[in-house]
């Protein structure tokens, strides 16, 4: 599994690049969103060194994420007034049950790249949610251009970012704590991200 797991980032890469063609290519891609994230989460995860204490991990963010995006959808309390389209896989009361495994991923790379930086696990958690507002900012761009989701005022407002920040350093706390190695995975999957979303933002 070791020696399969060296060759995850190269497979994220490659889906990737060829899902910003299809992206570009073909108005049902968009609809494929939710097994990008799903496949990016479950190949992080299989990563972990320690796969108990890690799927713990990945349970409580996932069912969070997903809890926190909940209250969002049906009262506007986290994050700002928004609605979610069918394009982000099966819903829940307006909610995808995927956004959680995208919280975990967000968080996982963001954790990752603030782990190279020689910093207690406070400044490394804000780090990384700072970071994770970074990404959220691009993916916003995209989610709005494919309408994968739908924001009443058009945009996200600035309540979302801090939302974005809260919870990305909360989890990204936990997952500090509780990760002893570096995920190598996670860290190529953030900066794929950033690629993937920046090019679908610019063209």
């Amino acid at each position: 599994m070791d020696r399969a797991i060296r060759y995850f980032p190269l497979i994220l890469l490659v889906f990737h690049l060829i899902g910003i063609s299809l992206f570009m290519s073909l108005s049902e891609a968009p609809d494929l969103s939710y097994l990008n994230i799903f496949m990016s989460a479950i190949l992080v995860l299989i990563a972990e060194k320690e796969q108990r204490k890690s799927i713990q991990i990945f349970a409580f963010i996932f069912v969070t994420g997903f809890l926190i995006e909940l209250i969002g959808v049906q009262t506007a309390l986290l994050f700002g007034e928004y609605t979610y389209e069918p394009s982000m896989g099966p819903l829940l009361f307006g909610t995808p049950f995927i956004i959680g495994a995208t919280w975990y991923a967000v968080v996982a790379g963001a954790a990752s790249v603030a782990g190279l930086f020689r910093l207690n696990i406070f400044l490394k958690s804000a780090l990384a949610g700072m970071l994770a507002v970074i990404m959220d900012l691009f993916i916003e761009q995209v989610a709005i251009k494919y309408e994968l989701w739908r924001w009443t005022d058009s945009q996200p407002p600035i309540y979302n970012y801090i939302c974005w920040f809260v919870f990305g350093s909360m989890f990204a706390f936990l997952y500090i704590k509780n990760t002893k190695n570096l995920n190598k995975t996670a860290l190529s999957l953030f900066w794929i991200w950033l690629l993937f979303f920046t090019v679908l933002t610019l063209f």
